[in-house]
């Protein structure tokens, strides 16, 4: 059975060679992200096998994120990467992890090493032979994504690739923690007093909109819209909405499982080449989020955003 695999690394050129080593065998399905949030959202959301987790997360302590995990799914496979030239340290130890890989090592072992943490054993195996000096060469990268264990049609809110979990099967070997109450929302009348006050609201999001120049720019409650600026048209707006409120909950979830203070993550960002997608949370089930550009200075988005939020935080609280 084909062995599905995590990797957390913030390098993303390491770990898209780790990716592609165990793609390229078949006892494996691998897939790598660069921050611990991410990976505590694929770990409750997917079906899993083994965590690789790199000892240089930059957004969260990689002791804590391991704890999670293990919270989450007590039989977990955990491996990590040190730091260049430093053991792994004693709370993470602590934690019963399968396996480590030290830096320096031989890309071609990554197979065996991997498989020992999940109880393959390919120490026999021989390396693959080089291609033909005729043949063409393969492409040095390519995009992978899990391939779900059966046959399923991914909601239209639901990442493509692993499978999702069932939260509470019969039987479960997890030790996952009972989930916790969703978070509040503002209730209807104060909903409809932020319609009252559209006007206002646009009159900001536009004033924001010339300083950063995006595609769109929402203020939602919930799957929501309340108001927007851009040139996005409503419909795709709308649906943008519902989008970023299913990725506001499954940020929530994160939040509560890595102890964030309120259980909430304030800022989120997803990045691509051409696009990022900039939410601030102001509480309450209500988020400022913007589709823009990579091109824009990331630091600068941050602070007109920060001010724009708050401007707008009168109309939440």
């Amino acid at each position: 059975m084909t062995k599905r695999i995590l990797i957390v690394d913030n390098d993303t050129g390491f770990s898209t060679i780790l990716a592609e080593t165990l793609n390229g065998h078949p006892a494996f399905e691998a897939l790598a992200v660069r921050s611990g949030a991410r990976a505590m959202e694929y770990v409750v959301e997917h079906s899993l096998d083994l965590v690789i987790v790199d000892m240089a997360l930059p957004d969260v302590a990689p002791a804590k994120l391991i704890a999670a995990i293990r919270e989450y799914d007590a039989e977990m496979a955990i491996m990590v990467i040190p730091l260049m030239g430093e053991a792994v340290p004693a709370t993470v130890e602590a934690l019963k992890i399968q396996g480590v890989l030290t830096k320096p090592f031989f890309v071609g072992d990554l197979p065996k090493l991997v498989g020992a943490a999940v109880g393959l054993d390919l120490a026999g195996e021989e390396p693959p032979p080089p291609p033909e000096p005729e043949e063409p060469a393969q492409p040095a990268r390519r995009r992978v994504r899990l391939a779900p264990r059966t046959p399923s049609s991914p909601r239209p809110d639901q990442p493509r690739g692993l499978k999702p979990r069932d939260y509470k099967p019969p039987n479960s070997r997890r030790t996952r923690r009972q989930a916790s109450d969703p978070s509040p929302v503002l209730p209807a009348w104060k909903i409809e007093q932020l319609h009252k006050h559209r006007d206002e609201l646009m009159a900001r999001l536009r004033q924001l909109n010339s300083e950063v120049r995006a595609e769109a720019i929402l203020l939602t409650v919930g799957g929501e819209l309340i108001a927007k600026a851009g040139r996005m048209p409503d419909d795709r707006a709308q649906e943008l909405a519902s989008l970023v409120a299913a990725s506001a909950e499954a940020a929530a979830q994160t939040a509560a499982f890595l102890g964030e203070r309120d259980g909430r993550f304030e800022q989120s960002l997803h990045e691509g080449n051409q696009y990022r997608l900039y939410a601030y949370s102001l509480g309450h089930g209500a988020v400022l989020s913007l589709a823009l550009g990579t091109n824009l200075p990331l630091g600068m988005v941050r602070h007109q955003t920060k001010l724009a939020a708050q401007d707008l935080m009168k109309f939440v609280k």
